[in-house]
């Protein structure tokens, strides 16, 4: 028997576009690294790290930012994603 409420669902929370972009910022500044740094890493443009981590909706920009906190955290990251 387990203690969750009948109706408890076990599923991840859902993350927004918006959540997605502030924790890509958030990895790389606690990563130690810039834009450039990432951008390098990931084998993108600057721009492309600018872009996903400033949020704008319907920007198109879910799957960078998946990228970019996969290849920070070292964690494959699962949607879907609701704005």
């Amino acid at each position: 028997m387990t203690d969750a409420p009948p109706n408890a669902s076990h599923e991840a929370p859902s993350m927004t576009p918006e959540d997605l972009a502030e924790r890509a910022r958030e990895l790389r500044e606690d990563s130690g690294l810039t834009q450039r740094d990432l951008a390098d890493k990931i084998e993108c443009a600057p721009s492309t790290i600018s872009k996903a981590e400033n949020y704008h909706e319907g920007d198109g920009m879910i799957s960078a930012r998946i990228t970019i906190i996969e290849a920070l955290t070292g964690e494959t990251i699962e949607g879907p994603f609701y704005g």
